[in-house]
């Protein structure tokens, strides 16, 4: 009896084991297939076809062979390339309650602790704390209170050009920062040296290397973690606690100079910022602390990069600088510098800067974003858990929403385009906030604050200030190339310029407003 019930006992677990295999078989048979995309090797999947650098403008190609949505596997993770503002709307915001989430990074979310930051936090309650924070600090009316401070910042931006004109990028990467420290802590700096600057500036070095793709290979194979220190091959713990204690200086320092500042009402303490709107409300210490941090972290890097490019785009487009001039000159005129309630009379500007935004994006991939749910696109079958990367790059070259998309053309965003068609405002290209800040939930929520400073920066730097080519040794211009770099924030190659007064009396003007 015992034989017969041994043997009865292995055939039904076989029996149940085949079972189980078939409807796997027949459940994948039935499933829809995958997005198109490049063929994948066993176990490494894409690995191999990553692009190293301007991966978006690989993606971007790759949209005529594999269409608007493609599929890739990189070590068993599936990812997903929107190239289309359509595919990115459809499941970034019209479906954000299952696409809301962040690929989880062990390198950057968990051992260096950014998964506390508001751009990379899991989608879940804490992330809806900040965002509710966020929301009643950052939105578009509230950031009014912090106009002063961008343009009191910006006129000291504008002396030191004066100063120093071959320093134009590293003065403003001084300004924004010191423009975020007042809006966001109330903390007020003298320079570029000041040790919440220069750990801030570490930290996110850090931080922006442990996101790139493929920098470790703890990301892939969370196995890592187990194998000893002393072990050959392990110098990414040393990066990963270095990065760990500058994010946590970065934060904890300029959040508790803030908290002293307010509690014996030091001078400065009485200034508005970010943190003591938060704390007046009594929101978790916890969670301002983080989103105070995420604040004044995330938007240095892409202020820089957006003026860099803005200096390059009137380098090259000497006709389109003198008409932005000749706006403020009639809107403000010569005896102040412009204000951002100045904004809605000076619509070439407005233009100017949307191409901006289109023509060389700071972010040509916006922040991927996380499935946390099996979902079908297109009769096409998308993992839970995938990454998705929305191309932000494919979108400003579409050219059934910008036609020419090449060129630098701010006119495309006026009512009379080209001066010979009228149209609609209904009628004129999507403007470019729609993409250039993310997309659906996870939109950045500094979006607003950065948006005003870029304004505010192009209108003072135009009133005052001539961008024209430097001269080579022969005493001929030199036109700089439209090279950027590959990083997760867009910058062009540092390029010869010539930053000069308009006249005698622009200079008067930046010295008394200095």
């Amino acid at each position: 009896m015992s034989l017969i019930s041994k043997e009865a006992t292995t055939t039904v677990l076989v029996g149940l084991v085949g079972v189980v295999v078939l409807r796997t078989i027949v459940s994948r048979m039935r499933r829809p297939k995958y997005p198109p995309g490049p063929s994948r090797l066993p176990l490494i999947g894409n690995l191999l076809q990553l692009p190293k650098e301007e991966a978006w403008v690989t993606y971007m190609n790759w949209k005529q062979k594999y269409g608007d949505v493609i599929y890739m596997e990189v070590m068993g993770s599936p990812l997903v390339i929107l190239n289309t503002y359509q595919a990115c709307v459809d499941l970034l915001e019209k479906r954000s309650d299952i696409y809301s989430d962040r690929p989880f990074g062990i390198m950057a979310s968990q051992l260096m602790g950014w998964k506390n930051a508001v751009t990379l936090s899991p989608y879940g309650e804490k992330w809806r704390k900040f965002r509710r924070m966020c929301a009643q600090t950052m939105r578009k009316e509230a950031v009014k209170v912090f106009f002063p401070i961008q343009e009191r910042e910006v006129s000291r931006f504008l002396g030191t050009l004066l100063e120093e004109p071959t320093k134009f990028m590293e003065n403003f990467r001084f300004t924004a920062g010191r423009s975020l420290l007042i809006s966001v802590y109330g903390i007020h700096v003298n320079g570029a040296k000041d040790p919440i600057i220069q750990v801030a500036e570490k930290a996110m070095s850090y931080a922006v290397f442990a996101t790139q793709p493929g920098s470790f290979l703890v990301d892939f194979f969370p196995a890592l973690l187990h194998v000893p220190k002393w072990m050959p091959g392990t110098g990414w713990r040393k990066f990963a606690e270095e990065g760990k204690a500058l994010a946590d200086e970065m934060v904890e320092v300029p959040f508790n100079i803030a908290l002293k500042n307010i509690e014996v009402q030091k001078e400065g303490s009485n200034e508005i910022n970010l943190t003591g709107m938060c704390l007046d409300r009594n929101e978790d210490p916890e969670v301002v602390k983080w989103c105070s941090g995420t604040m004044f972290s995330a938007g240095v890097d892409t202020s820089v990069a957006s003026i860099h490019a803005f200096v390059l785009s009137m380098l090259l487009h000497p006709d389109i600088q003198k008409r932005v001039q000749a706006e403020i000159d009639l809107v403000v005129g010569a005896d102040r510098l412009p204000l951002l309630t100045d904004r809605d009379d000076l619509p070439f500007t407005n233009a100017v800067m949307k191409e901006l935004m289109r023509w060389q994006p700071v972010s040509p991939f916006a922040l991927p974003h996380r499935l946390i749910k099996d979902d079908i696109y297109n009769e096409c079958f998308i993992p839970a858990g995938a990454t998705v990367m929305p191309n932000t790059w494919a979108v400003t070259r579409d050219p059934s929403l910008f036609p020419n998309p090449d060129k630098f053309i701010p006119d495309r965003y006026l009512p009379m385009f080209d001066k010979t068609i009228p149209c609609k405002p209904e009628d004129l290209p999507m403007d470019p906030e729609k993409f250039a800040f993310g997309y659906g939930r996870r939109i950045c929520a500094g979006m607003h604050y950065a948006d005003t400073m870029l304004f505010v920066t192009i209108a003072s730097l135009m009133h005052s200030f001539d961008i024209v080519p430097a001269l080579d040794a022969n005493g001929k211009e030199i036109i700089p190339e439209i090279k950027f770099n590959s990083s997760i924030v867009r910058e062009a190659v540092d390029f010869p310029v010539t930053i000069k007064p308009r006249s005698e009396a622009h200079r008067q003007l930046i010295l008394a407003n200095a």
